[in-house]
């Protein structure tokens, strides 16, 4: 075994390891959570970890087939976070996309 083999195995067992960790605090605070936006927040963070850990095992396995996976994972989470944020933003309740009563007036 080459010195970049033995580097290559080390660093591809911390990022599992922090992977691990990661997702064992995430899910920590998805449960315990104080309040909803807790863990709305750590529910995003979750498809973030996994994202990560898709990424890392694609890395160990030499297999580009969870590429599509990962795009499709991706953009499911930023829409849920911007769909979140755009709830959350104060005066989200005065705001409508489509607003009738000035339509129905003119």
């Amino acid at each position: 075994m080459s010195v970049i083999d033995v580097v290559t195995q080390v660093l591809l067992w911390a990022a599992v390891a922090m992977i691990a960790g990661a997702a064992a605090l995430t899910l920590w605070r998805l449960t315990v959570g104080p309040s909803t936006l807790d863990r709305i927040i750590s529910s995003d963070v979750m498809v973030s970890v996994v994202l990560a850990g898709i990424g890392v095992s694609t890395v160990v396995f030499h297999n580009t087939s969870a590429l599509p996976i990962l795009l499709v994972l991706s953009m499911v989470a930023f829409t849920g976070g911007v769909s979140v944020a755009r709830m959350l933003a104060p005066g989200a309740s005065d705001r409508q996309r489509y607003r009738r009563d000035e339509e129905d007036a003119q």
